[in-house]
């Protein structure tokens, strides 16, 4: 490099960058979006979008093939340019390919990258791989140009192969479920899209109610006229689908977010969507995102800053409403009989747990919910945790204080504040058989009341299409599904009193349970063999139907 002594520049070296912007792209699931999303929005006028995965285990090897626009030489050298904004967002056209980072995406599994790409019936194929990059002087990286500028009869379209792949197993669930759970950016468009012999669908969650908002004139002046639209689904979330999408023009997903509500009560039923178009339109030198695809904001950023704080007390709004909701049903005196049937199969389930809980050292402790694991590990109560005390809840009438639960009127009216909800902590109560409220034993008095987690078992309704019954793994709840044909059936105009209704409620909660029990281990260890995991659901569904013999004889009502 020649330089005066009285100059300097700033360079950089290609294959380092190249193997740094890769290591972005951690699973093969976020590696195979980045070809995927490029084949969905880069498409010639009027074509629908047609990509087919095929992840090939033997040969470890993915190929993603598409009937998109294609690429040309000149493309091609564009594409292939580290950090070179495409020329679609040159033209003005919103979308993906603002760092120009998605050619590193195949290195951050695998060791090749093979590009065979037609547009206007010319076919180029290109090729890049580590050994190539290790041989690169920092400068620049020779590719190996296969073919250049066959003519050809073929279509335009683009297939990527992300070859020699060093995960020690390629898991096609996962790139199913991050293909399903983005479709909804381009479900104008109508794309078809499939991996190997199965063709992804968005199914948007079955919504009990849906909210929108608009910013406040002042929020207009950074966020522009926008509509957030927040929806409430009627069973919990897995954690994919909850959270607000926030896009910044049509198929360009910068952002997830969840602000911090998806651990609370009822927060992981929220999701939604809003566009900002201001996001890309700002003169600020910060990026709103980053190109890790990691897909947050970046709240140094003025707009995402300002859109955080338009949608986090949304958010928080619309869960604390459902919260209300749910307790107001849950004082009914069917609503206290359901408890006490829920509790009683819940300290089965939570009595087996603990026999076995050093066998799951990683499961997560909900410790707000009712039961006997308190700890990480699935503890029993400790000293200082005896039920001399009531919180607000469902278990027996009662008065609850409503000093404990005032707003925090002082925070409420700092200017321009992030909302910060309080934690969500239970009214104190009392038990009285006149009370208009409902209390549970809180398990010591007192501000800091002791924590009282596990496994448990709730009834809602999820509506006659849902499942008849959901685990929802942040809360370890196992929920059984009141409006299912069957549970309806069976609960029938008897009550809870209905051994029919009883037995039923065991069975589901019984295999609920052992199929969450599965699920945790394979959640602790991704790579246990799906043998394993059948085994595991099998022997605990045994273990469990042993231990409930007693339930299932005519004298075990519920009181």
């Amino acid at each position: 490099m020649n330089t005066s002594p009285d100059t300097m520049k700033m360079v950089s070296h290609v294959a380092r960058d190249l193997l740094q912007s890769a290591s972005h792209f951690r699973s093969e699931a976020a590696a195979v979006w980045e070809y995927v999303i490029n084949s969905l929005q880069y498409v010639d006028e009027g074509v629908t979008p047609k990509v087919q995965v095929l992840v090939n285990q033997k040969l470890k090897e993915i190929r993603i093939a598409d009937n998109g626009a294609g690429m040309s030489s000149e493309d091609l050298r564009r594409f292939f340019t580290m950090h070179g904004e495409n020329l679609a967002r040159r033209k003005g056209r919103p979308g993906r390919g603002k760092f120009g980072t998605g050619k590193s995406a195949a290195f951050g599994i695998a060791s090749s990258l093979h590009v065979e790409t037609v547009r206007n019936h010319k076919r180029n194929i290109v090729e890049l791989d580590r050994v190539l990059v290790s041989k690169s002087d920092g400068s620049s990286i020779e590719l190996r140009w296969l073919v250049k500028d066959e003519a050809v009869g073929e279509p335009n379209g683009t297939t990527v192969v992300i070859g020699d792949i060093l995960l020690p197993r390629i898991k096609t669930q996962p790139i199913i479920e991050y293909i399903e759970r983005n479709l909804q950016i381009f479900r104008a468009r109508l794309p078809e899209v499939a991996v190997n012999e199965h063709v992804c669908v968005y199914r948007e969650p079955a919504v009990a109610e849906t909210i929108d908002f608009h910013p406040t004139a002042e929020q207009q002046k950074v966020l522009g006229d926008i509509t957030l639209t927040i929806k409430v689904s009627a069973s919990p979330l897995p954690e994919q689908d909850q959270g607000v999408s926030i896009t910044a023009g049509l198929g360009n997903l910068v952002a997830i977010e969840t602000c911090g509500i998806e651990k609370k009560e009822m927060g992981n039923y929220l999701f939604g969507d809003v566009d900002v178009p201001a996001l890309e339109a700002s003169d600020s030198p910060i990026e709103p995102y980053d190109p890790s695809r990691s897909l947050s904001l970046n709240l140094n950023h003025p707009i995402s800053m300002a859109l955080i704080q338009f949608i986090a007390p949304k958010l928080d709004e619309i869960r604390r409403t459902q919260v209300r909701k749910l307790r107001e049903v849950k004082k009914t005196e069917d609503a206290r009989r359901l408890s006490k049937l829920a509790e009683q199969i819940a300290q089965l389930l939570n009595d087996d747990f603990l026999h076995v809980a050093s066998r799951l050292r990683d499961i997560r402790s909900a410790s707000s919910r009712v039961g006997p694991i308190g700890s990480r590990f699935g503890g029993t109560r400790g000293t200082g945790q005896e039920e001399d005390g009531f919180v607000q809840g469902v278990d027996q009438p009662g008065d609850v204080d409503e000093s404990e639960s005032k707003p925090n009127r002082e925070h409420d009216q700092k200017p321009n504040a992030i909302s910060r909800p309080p934690p969500d902590v239970p009214a104190a109560g009392a038990s009285s058989q006149s009370g208009d409220a409902s209390v549970d034993p809180s398990g010591g008095k007192g501000k800091k009341r002791n924590p009282r987690g596990g496994f448990s078992v709730d009834y809602r309704n999820l509506g006659a299409e849902a499942d008849r019954s959901k685990y929802d793994p942040v809360s370890l709840s196992i929920l059984i599904n009141l409006d299912h044909p069957v549970v309806s059936a069976a609960l029938g105009s008897a009550g809870v009193e209905d051994p029919a209704f009883r037995r039923l409620s065991y069975e589901i909660a019984f295999s609920e349970y052992s199929i969450a029990f599965g699920y945790e281990k394979a959640r602790v260890d991704p790579d246990m063999p799906p043998e394993d995991v059948l085994f595991e659901v099998r022997s605990t569904l045994n273990r469990i139907s042993t231990k409930a013999a007693l339930f299932y004889r005519d004298s075990a009502t519920v009181r």
